[in-house]
């Protein structure tokens, strides 16, 4: 991949986006993954040119580990014009607490871990949401196209206006991240992206330690070939994968793919009435 190239084409697409629909800033939840230190980056190429401000907020619940905050810290101090850590466990803790009944998940975060996960991802949207209507501006997402298939991703959670690095598969965003090591030359930028570098990947959500021990796989490279291969060919490449891979992880990769297809169809999803007479 030419970085350079697409570093410069997400910018000036971002860029564009924002004059277009006379948008004043910037919102962003920062992780301190990979992926959220790719799009600050960018947002931060497109701050400087346009003046449109970044403003980057880590909302962290008891869940995420030390070196996910300190490298949320490091990256909304390196990119951002606005940046605050708002601990959001209280708020979290508040939604069970109120919703505690047997006939809702919340009740119970022990025995659904998904759903409370989910309950996450949806309160820092709404605290991102409410900063994006205060300053006129849009939510930055953070998906990537690994995550895009896998079903990786909250829907009306993480899902946000305007998504800088749909189209890149994760290992292509690890690929972005190294070059931006050698682009900056501040050491706080390098430092920032080099510590997300280190970070495994994961949502922080309290389900999994990672996202690759979810899916069993040793590292994004066979999991975006096998993602990518699927893709293309379908069934007859089956053969191929669980020979080269492990059959596991492959059943594991497309499962993954198949139920979360709803969630690629839009939302909402109604049905096509063809004749009303």
């Amino acid at each position: 991949m030419n970085c350079q190239k697409v570093f410069n084409f997400l910018v000036d697409e971002l860029e564009k986006y924002l004059k277009k629909n006379n948008l004043n800033a910037m919102i962003l939840g920062i992780s301190g993954g990979i992926d959220s230190t790719v799009v600050a980056a960018i947002c931060h190429e497109v701050s400087k040119r346009t003046g449109i401000p970044l403003i980057g907020r880590s909302l962290p619940t008891k869940f995420n580990k030390e070196g996910e905050i300190t490298s949320a810290d490091l990256v909304g101090k390196a990119f951002c014009t606005d940046y605050k850590k708002v601990d959001i466990h209280l708020a979290y803790a508040a939604i069970l607490t109120g919703f505690n009944s047997e006939e809702i998940s919340v009740g119970h975060p022990e025995k659904y871990p998904i759903a409370n996960g989910n309950i996450q991802a949806r309160l820092r949207m709404i605290y991102l949401y409410n900063l994006a209507s205060i300053h006129k501006g849009m939510v930055m997402d953070t998906d990537n196209m690994t995550e895009h298939y896998l079903g990786y991703y909250t829907i009306h959670g993480d899902q946000g206006d305007y998504n800088p690095i749909h189209c890149l598969w994760k290992t292509e965003v690890f690929e972005l991240a190294k070059w931006l090591t050698e682009f900056y030359k501040e050491e706080d930028k390098v430092n920032a992206i080099n510590q997300s570098l280190g970070l495994k990947p994961t949502a922080g959500l309290g389900i999994t330690d990672s996202d690759l021990d979810e899916i069993g796989a040793d590292s994004y490279d066979e999991v975006d070939e096998i993602l990518r291969s699927y893709l293309e060919y379908g069934d007859e490449v089956l053969c191929d994968l669980y020979l080269n891979y492990n059959p596991e992880t492959v059943k594991r990769v497309i499962g993954k793919m198949k139920a979360s297809e709803f969630k690629r169809k839009g939302l909402p999803i109604w049905p096509l009435i063809e004749n009303k007479e």
